[in-house]
């Protein structure tokens, strides 16, 4: 099935725009048992169909896998995702927020990531 006659084809905007989403949503870490870490780059490798729109522009469609469309149609492209804030910005306005927080966040995700156990229930993030 090629992206003209999927259903529901992706778009490469709106793939970009659930990835950020995904990393962003507070639902996504509520039960992360290391719930401090910082992205510093996120680089997606993504197989698209790019085809021409009438006088509008070009359809760049992210292609299923199984998708059906010819291995000539496929492009890659490499997007590369990073955050507007660096990760010391991201600190110092967690420790100005709730110095606790951050404290028992970082002291969690320390131990965890040594081996250890999780000391207290998942954190809520604010």
């Amino acid at each position: 099935m090629s992206p003209k006659t999927d259903p529901k084809p992706i778009g490469l905007t709106e793939l970009i725009y659930q990835v950020k989403r995904e990393l962003l949503s507070p639902a996504s870490r509520q039960d992360d048992p290391v719930p401090l870490f910082a992205v510093d780059e996120i680089e997606l490798e993504v197989a698209v169909t790019v085809s021409r729109e009438g006088q509008a522009g070009i359809n760049i469609q992210v292609l299923n896998v199984g998708g059906g469309a010819s291995r000539e149609d496929a492009q890659t492209v490499r997007v590369k995702l990073k955050p507007l804030r660096t990760r010391e910005e991201l600190i110092a306005d967690l420790r100005k927020r709730d110095p606790h927080l951050f404290d028992t966040m970082t002291e969690e995700s320390l131990n965890l990531l040594k081996g250890g156990q999780a000391a207290n229930a998942p954190l809520s993030w604010p």
